[in-house]
């Protein structure tokens, strides 16, 4: 959206499967495997490898390595909250929001997780591979995953990475062989051992992403208006497969983006748990949808942290009403509904290497940086 409006914008994390989380993903590394093995079996395969025990815990080598299921979401949630208390993302989850994310379609289980569990059935390292259901230039394979912070250390993040490369391998051979492929990690800037262990995995850094927020208790600006003959409204269910659309045609351009067929639109996004239609708003000109704002909560954020932020997942101008401020008008608009919706922050998620001036955009309504997420890819012979 030049002019004032970013083309498109969303935001990644171990949730990045999830298009319409914040970060991403929520959510969530190597060549320091390069020595280990990775023994596959009938169920997906396990990590081989050896560990050293640590103070308090279980030696690393009794653990058991295996997929993981729905009954495993209790300990899911467990481990993220103990990683989460370590790294400092801001980003929580509950069960519902693992659950979700286990249950996605097409996403199977045994052969897109794997655990390594104590003797007593505690989790202590978790990893997914996430596999898009459609793809555009290139297949970029998500590999995601945490160690609790007692176990970290000892090797295995190694071994997760290693099994993580090998499926994430093997997945993009099965779904998408047509296309280049390539393996991907997010860790959060600041987690410096999240990021050397995909450095020295042989990754390289392509992308970084800012998560930006605001705090409404400052003054908030009266909105600018659309220009004369377009209409600035709240979402309308009604128009639900129009926006898809127009989000398609918006991030046609745009680096890491792949086409949302209706499946993925309504578990993802306008049909996601966090997704709140009453703050969400479209420009409309006659009947076509120009533009799109789309606002989610996270119940597990406020839940941690006593702070209810509003979360823009999505904002798009189409080309023909770029340069107009459609962008800058959703956004004040937005921000004056969640002040009188009680919410305390703002809060998005930018491509520092979005070429539509987004970033000076946000940064005018009052955004700043907060945290910052790398994008790393090892190409897939």
């Amino acid at each position: 959206m030049a002019g004032t409006s970013p083309a498109a914008v969303v935001v990644g994390g171990w949730r990045q499967l999830v298009a319409a989380r914040r970060k991403s993903v929520r959510l969530p590394g190597g060549d320091g495997v390069r020595c280990l093995l990775v023994a596959e079996n009938a169920r997906g395969g396990a990590p081989t490898g050896g560990g050293t025990a640590v103070a308090g815990a279980v030696a690393v080598d009794q653990l058991e390595w295996r997929p993981l299921g729905l009954p495993d979401t209790p300990a899911i949630t467990r481990l993220f909250a103990a990683a989460e208390e370590a790294d400092r993302t801001g980003e929580h989850r509950d069960e519902d929001d693992v659950d979700d994310e286990l249950r996605a379609d097409g996403f199977d289980l045994d052969r897109h997780t794997i655990g390594a569990l104590t003797p007593d059935g505690e989790l202590v390292c978790f990893g997914m591979v996430g596999v898009a259901r459609s793809v555009r230039d290139v297949d970029r394979v998500s590999l995601n995953g945490t160690v609790h912070p007692a176990y970290r250390g000892r090797g295995l993040g190694r071994q997760l990475l290693a099994w993580l490369e090998s499926r994430g391998a093997a997945e993009h051979r099965a779904q998408h062989p047509a296309v280049p492929g390539q393996l991907m990690l997010s860790p959060y800037a600041h987690v410096v051992d999240h990021v050397r262990l995909a450095e020295r995995a042989g990754y390289i850094a392509v992308r970084w992403f800012n998560e930006m927020k605001r705090d409404l208790a400052e003054p908030v600006p009266a909105p600018a208006p659309v220009p004369a003959g377009l209409r600035l409204v709240r979402f309308d269910r009604s128009l639900d497969d129009a926006v898809r659309r127009a989000h398609n045609e918006a991030f046609l351009q745009h680096w890491g983006s792949s086409e949302r067929d209706a499946l993925a639109w309504s578990q993802w996004f306008t049909g996601a748990r966090g997704f709140q239609p009453e703050l969400s708003f479209l420009v409309l000109d006659g009947a076509e949808v120009a533009a799109y704002l789309l606002s989610y909560f996270w119940a597990a954020d406020a839940a941690a942290t006593g702070v209810r932020e509003a979360w823009i997942g999505q904002i798009g101008t189409l080309a023909p009403w770029r340069g107009r401020g459609l962008g800058s008008a959703m956004i004040g608009r937005a921000l004056l509904a969640y002040r009188d919706a009680g919410y305390a922050k703002a809060a998005l998620g930018v491509d520092t290497a979005n070429v539509t001036g987004a970033l000076r955009l946000y940064e005018r309504h009052g955004f700043h940086v907060e945290i910052r997420r790398v994008s790393y890819v090892k190409p897939l012979g």
